[in-house]
C-alpha cells in the first residue's frame, strides 16, 4: 500500500522532533488512504492504535525537551498533547462503534498536526535557539 497523500508543514529545525512529525504524517496519510478501502474499519483501528502509541511517545519526547529547556509554555503545550490523545482515543471508540466519519477523521488529523507544528512546536525551537 502506497501513501496517497503527503502532508506538508514547516519543519521545526530540531532533527528528532521533525523526524517524529514526519512519522506521524505518514500514519495520518495511511488513515486517509485506508479510509477509502472496503475493510477500512479494522485497518483504520490498527492505524489509529499505532498513531496513538506513536504520538504518546513523541509527546513524551517533546515534553522532555521542553522541560530540559525550561520552556515557559510547557504546561499549556502538554495540555494540547493530552487533548489530542483523548480525541484520538474517542475516534478509536467511534470506529469500534461503527460511527466514525472517515473523511472527517483524515482531515482532523492532518489539520491538527500541521497547525500544531507551525503554531506551537516551532515556538519550542525558537526558544531553544534563543537560549544558545
Amino acid at each position: 500500500m502506497g501513501i496517497c497523500l503527503q502532508l506538508e508543514f514547516e519543519t521545526t529545525g530540531d532533527e528528532m522532533i521533525d523526524r517524529e512529525h514526519a512519522e506521524l504524517a505518514k500514519l495520518i496519510d495511511k488513515v486517509r488512504h485506508v479510509s477509502r478501502s472496503d475493510d477500512r474499519d479494522l485497518e483504520v483501528m490498527d492505524i489509529l492504535t499505532e498513531m496513538y502509541l506513536y504520538a504518546k511517545a513523541h509527546f513524551f519526547d517533546e515534553e522532555w525537551l521542553m522541560e530540559r529547556l525550561g520552556f515557559p509554555e510547557r504546561e499549556a503545550h502538554a495540555a494540547m498533547h493530552k487533548t489530542f490523545l483523548t480525541k484520538t482515543h474517542e475516534l478509536t471508540d467511534a470506529c469500534l462503534a461503527g460511527a466514525l466519519d472517515f473523511a472527517a477523521l483524515g482531515d482532523f488529523l492532518a489539520d491538527w498536526l500541521a497547525q500544531h507544528v507551525v503554531q506551537h512546536d516551532a515556538k519550542i525551537v525558537l526558544f531553544a535557539k534563543a537560549q544558545k
